[in-house]
C-alpha cells in the first residue's frame, strides 16, 4: 500500500500492546484467585505472577507481532486486515508463552494462562479500535504525512496529481518535475529530473511517482538515471503505467484511488525491524569484539610477522543506499598487490600471504567488521558491501541490494561462498532483500557458523 508506515503510529501501537499484555497478566492472576476453582485453602496468592513474565511476555508479544506486520498498518487500514495480523500474531506468542510456561514455570496455572490468552487478546482488539479513532482526529501527529512529487507533465501525470490531492490529509502534492529541462519554461513544473536529488531533499519528499506516459524506448536508461540520482534518498519510488506491458525486475502493482502503480522500490525494513536490527547489532557486535579480542591481537602479531605492511586492510565499499564507506579487515596480501581488486576470487591467489591465507580459511580476516557494525556502516546479516568500481557498472536492478544495511554475513555466503560466479552473488542478495525477515536472519546466523566451521568456500 502506498499508505503504510507511520513512526509515531508504530510507536504508539508497541507502547499500547506492551501495556495490554501487562494488564492481561494482572487480570488474569486476579480473576483465576476470584473465582474458587481449586485453590489451596490458606494461600491467596498460589496464582500470583512471576515477576519475569512481566518482562518477557510484552517482549515476546511485540516481537510476534512484528513478524505478522501488525505494526505495518496506518491508522486508515482496513479493519479486517488489522484483525487478520493481530490473530496471527497473537497465535504465534500464545503458542511460544505456553511453551516457555511448560520449560521453565510449570507451576503456573493452566486455567490462569488461558484466562490470559483470552483477555489478551481482547485487550489488543479493544486497544488497537480505541487507537485507530483516536488517533484519526489528530492528522497533523498521527497522519501518514507523505509528500508526492511526480514526474511528468502530460495529461497522465496530471491524472496522477489529482488523485493525491484528492487525498488530502493523508498526501500532499509537492509538485511535478520535468523529464527534460527544456520544458521548465512551458511547464508549471518546480524543475527537472536533473535536478531530482536536490529537489527530494528541499521538499522533504517521501514518494516519488513517476507517469509513465513519457517512458518509450528510452525506460531503462531513464529509471537507471532516477534510481541513481535517489539511491542516497531515503524515499519510495513507483511508475504509474499508462499500458500494462511494463515488466521490472520484481515489480509490485499496486491500486490507489482507481490508480494503478508499480512498485520499484519501497521499504524494505519497517520501522520496528530496522530497531530490532539495529540493537542486536550493537549488543552482538561488543559481544563479538570482547570474546575475540585474544585472537585478533593474536593475527595483528602473526601478520606484523609474515610481511611487512599495515596489519588493517581498508578499501571503500558501497553501503545501504549507496553511502560510502571504508571497510576494515584484516590484511592478508601482500602490500600493493591487493590495491586493484578482483572480480572473482581464486583459490589460489599468489598475492596471499600464508597467514592470510589461514586468516581467510577461518574467516577470521573478517572480524575488524564487528568494529564497522558498532558504527553502523553496516549490519551483522545482509549482503556483502560492494567494492565501489564493481557497483558502478550495476544495472538499476542490481541496485536493490542496497536498499538494505549491507553485512558481515549474508545468503550467498551461507550458500557456496567464493565457489559460487559472482552473477549468482547478486542473486543471492537479490533473494535476501526480496525475502527479508528476522527469522530470516536467524537462520542465515545459524547456518554462518557451520560455514565458518567447515571453511567451504573461504579463500
Amino acid at each position: 500500500m502506498l499508505l503504510r508506515h507511520n513512526p509515531r503510529f508504530q510507536a504508539l501501537l508497541i507502547a499500547a500492546d506492551a501495556l495490554c499484555i501487562l494488564v492481561a497478566l494482572v487480570l488474569a492472576s486476579a480473576l483465576r484467585q476470584a473465582i474458587d476453582l481449586g485453590i489451596p485453602p490458606g494461600q491467596p496468592d498460589a496464582f500470583d505472577t512471576p515477576p519475569a513474565l512481566f518482562i518477557a511476555a510484552p517482549a515476546l508479544w511485540i516481537i510476534a507481532m512484528q513478524q505478522a506486520r501488525a505494526y505495518s498498518w496506518h491508522n486508515r487500514a482496513p479493519w479486517a486486515s488489522v484483525v487478520r495480523s493481530l490473530a496471527a500474531g497473537h497465535i504465534v506468542a500464545g503458542l511460544l508463552f505456553l511453551g516457555a510456561l511448560y520449560l521453565i514455570y510449570r507451576d503456573y496455572s493452566r486455567l490462569q494462562a488461558a484466562y490470559f490468552l483470552v483477555i489478551s487478546f481482547c485487550l489488543l482488539l479493544v486497544g488497537r479500535w480505541l487507537l485507530r479513532r483516536t488517533t484519526r482526529q489528530m492528522p497533523e501527529t498521527f497522519g501518514v504525512e507523505r509528500r508526492v512529487l511526480v514526474i511528468g507533465l502530460d495529461d497522465a501525470a496530471r491524472r496522477v496529481g489529482e488523485r493525491v490531492q484528492a487525498s488530502a490529509g493523508e498526501m500532499a502534492l509537492v509538485g511535478y518535475v520535468s523529464p527534460d529541462a527544456g520544458d521548465l519554461a512551458a511547464q508549471p513544473a518546480i524543475g527537472s529530473v536533473d535536478d531530482l536529488a536536490a529537489i527530494v531533499e528541499r521538499q522533504a519528499v517521501t514518494d516519488v511517482i513517476i507517469a509513465s506516459r513519457w517512458f518509450d524506448e528510452r525506460t531503462s536508461q531513464r529509471v537507471t538515471e532516477i534510481m541513481t540520482q535517489l539511491e542516497r534518498c531515503p524515499v519510495s519510488i513507483r511508475v504509474a503505467p499508462d499500458y500494462s506491458e511494463l515488466a521490472y525486475f520484481q515489480a509490485r502493482p499496486e491500486s490507489f484511488n482507481g490508480l494503478t502503480l508499480i512498485a520499484l522500490r519501497d521499504d524494505v525494513l519497517t520501522p520496528g525491524q530496522r530497531w530490532i536490527k539495529r540493537t542486536g547489532d550493537i549488543f552482538g557486535s561488543l559481544f563479538v569484539l570482547t570474546v575475540t579480542a585474544p585472537v585478533m591481537l593474536a593475527a595483528a602479531i602473526a601478520i606484523c610477522r609474515d610481511s611487512p605492511g599495515p596489519i588493517i586492510y581498508r578499501q571503500e565499499r558501497i553501503g545501504q543506499h549507496g553511502r560510502r564507506f571504508t571497510i576494515y579487515k584484516f590484511r592478508t596480501m601482500r602490500v600493493q598487490e591487493d590495491a586493484v581488486p578482483a572480480l572473482e576470487k581464486a583459490r589460489s591467489d599468489p598475492r596471499v600471504t600464508r597467514v592470510g591465507a589461514f586468516l581467510r580459511r577461518t574467516s577470521i580476516d573478517e572480524l575488524p567488521q564487528f568494529y564497522n557494525v558498532l558504527r553502523g556502516d553496516m549490519s551483522i546479516v545482509g549482503p556483502r558491501p560492494e567494492v565501489a568500481e564493481l557497483a558502478a557498472h550495476y544495472v538499476w536492478w542490481q541496485r536493490k541490494r542496497f536498499e538494505v544495511p549491507q553485512g558481515i554475513t549474508g545468503w550467498w555466503q551461507v550458500n557456496g561462498r567464493s565457489d559460487r560466479p559472482l552473477q549468482e552473488h547478486i542473486e543471492d542478495d537479490l533473494y535476501y532483500v526480496q525475502h527479508y525477515s528476522l527469522w530470516l536472519d536467524m537462520q542465515i546466523l545459524l547456518r554462518t557458523v557451520g560455514a565458518v566451521i567447515s571453511g567451504r568456500g573461504a579463500y
